[in-house]
């Protein structure tokens, strides 16, 4: 790097000086490379924030999630691409198998009642807590450890509960760690517990003007959130926040459209006229003229005006480019809210088989990553692991841990003959399992392989034309119940 007369001299008389300069022009130097670095009017107004990831979120967390649900209520784009979401992730839920066959049959008992309000089933709960996680950014689950004399067999419930719950504006030093948003760690950052209310903040009637938030230990409470988006996040932001504005320009749009419109079917008529006496709403009678005066058109009318008098009609300027500029806003709003603008918007003029199926692919590696990186194992797996301990506490269960297998819901073939025929090419070249195979469907491959061959011997049987001897019936009859013993109940 050159130097001048000026940098010589600081560094004969200050070495140390004369280092941080050029420590400093390097600095600026290795800027100065990169495009987006650089200064000028461009970037005039881009304030860049180097703020941790809490930083940065706090501050406008309840301004974005208090918006995103006003956008999911009243846009009906941003509510069908929720619920596009929740349908597609969760479907009608992600299925558990335990490794223990006695522990399944216990667990599919147990999620018919996992609900503490008592409305849905575990199924149910899932697409709930997905739901607010996208909507809101973030959601808490309560465990509910029930009493004896509440008659359940496993005496576990959750609540789901909005993020509201948790005092966001709980901060500081406590004994033995710190609070940040709420949320409370130790001193090597690990997440000992929650401040909540009792009530919802938000809540219309029945909420003490001065709420006090309550600890509770993190053992009793999973928080849901994209821990994936940044490194040492403590909360999560709404999944539509890079959409929110869009979505809002889009709605004040098409309102002005619709309202220039409304303006264009007024069918106006400017009447021109050399009489001076002419006055707007009166008539001017002579005895030469009618006094009658045509204020009303009709169709088919024909009437002749007055010397003197012509009539200009409007002639509003219409838009061209307005269909043009909705889909290009849609698809903006679909890239920000995870989704395919044939999704969002139901149309499907413009794709064919292979792009449709190009970006049905997209979508589901997308789902894919979001399941099995953060709501199976930050949801699903908790709950399976705090049901399998109450069960053994409760003695329902001589297990105090054990395995257990998810299946999400399946992503339908956009062309079944053509996609089922890759999955057995796959399985032929040994390429894939046919039990992953079937798992990638979202079933259960002990299930299904029980039920084809109870299928089979129920075709065989009366195929074989001829009566069962007493030994034979009773092989089928065994044969049978060895089959459904296989299948969980």
């Amino acid at each position: 790097m050159k130097t001048n007369i000026l940098d010589r001299a600081i560094e004969y008389v200050a070495p140390g000086l004369a280092a941080r300069r050029m420590r400093a022009r390097v600095s600026i130097n290795a800027t100065r490379g990169f495009d987006g670095a650089k200064r000028g009017p461009r970037a005039a107004g881009w304030r860049a924030s180097g703020a941790s990831a809490t930083a940065e979120v706090m501050p406008a967390l309840g301004v974005l999630r208090n918006r995103a649900r006003d956008l999911v209520r009243n846009n009906p784009h941003i509510r069908r691409a929720l619920r596009i979401m929740v349908a597609n992730a969760i479907g009608t839920g992600v299925q558990a198998k335990f490794s223990d066959k006695a522990l399944q049959k216990l667990w599919k008992r147990w999620i018919k009642v996992s609900d503490a309000a008592g409305l849905l089933d575990f199924n149910g709960q899932q697409a709930q807590a997905y739901k607010a996680l996208k909507e809101s950014g973030e959601v808490l689950v309560r465990f509910r450890t029930r009493l004896p004399q509440d008659g359940m067999e496993v005496p576990l419930q959750l609540q789901v509960l909005e993020i509201d719950y948790l005092d966001t504006l709980k901060v500081g030093l406590v004994d033995g760690g710190f609070v940040v948003a709420g949320v409370q760690f130790n001193v090597i950052g690990q997440r000992t517990g929650y401040w909540l209310f009792d009530q919802h903040p938000g809540e219309v009637a029945t909420v003490p003007r001065n709420m006090l938030s309550r600890f509770v230990p993190a053992s009793e409470i999973i928080h849901l959130f994209d821990a994936i988006d940044r490194p040492n996040s403590v909360r999560g932001f709404p999944w539509l926040a890079s959409a929110i504005w869009k979505a809002r320009d889009l709605d004040e749009y098409q309102d002005a459209e619709l309202v220039r419109k409304k303006i264009e079917a007024c069918f106006a008529a400017f009447v021109t006229t050399s009489d001076e006496g002419f006055q707007v709403g009166r008539t001017t009678a002579t005895a030469q003229t009618d006094a009658r005066r045509v204020e009303a058109l009709s169709p088919g009318m024909v009437e002749y005006l007055r010397q003197g008098e012509t009539v200009t009609f409007s002639a509003p300027a219409t838009s061209a480019e307005y269909e043009s500029n909705v889909r290009v806003d849609l698809r903006a709003i679909a890239a920000g809210t995870d989704t395919t603008y044939e999704q969002l918007t139901g149309d499907y003029s413009q794709v064919n088989f292979t792009s449709g199926r190009m970006g049905k692919m997209e979508y589901k590696r997308m789902l894919e990553q979001e399941l099995w990186l953060i709501f199976i194992p930050m949801f699903c797996e908790v709950v399976a692991r705090r049901f399998v301990a109450t069960a053994y506490l409760a003695g329902k269960t001589k297990l105090a841990v054990a395995d257990v297998s998810w299946s999400p819901q399946r992503i339908e073939f956009i062309d079944p003959l053509r996609e089922a025929n890759g999955i057995i090419a796959l399985i032929d070249a040994r390429l894939k399992s046919r039990h992953q195979s079937i798992r990638d469907l979202g079933d259960d491959p002990d299930v299904v392989d029980a039920e084809v061959e109870a299928d089979t011997l129920a075709i065989e049987v009366p195929v074989s034309g001829r009566s069962l001897d007493a030994k034979s019936a009773h092989d089928v009859l065994d044969r049978l119940e060895q089959i459904l013993s296989t299948v969980p109940q």
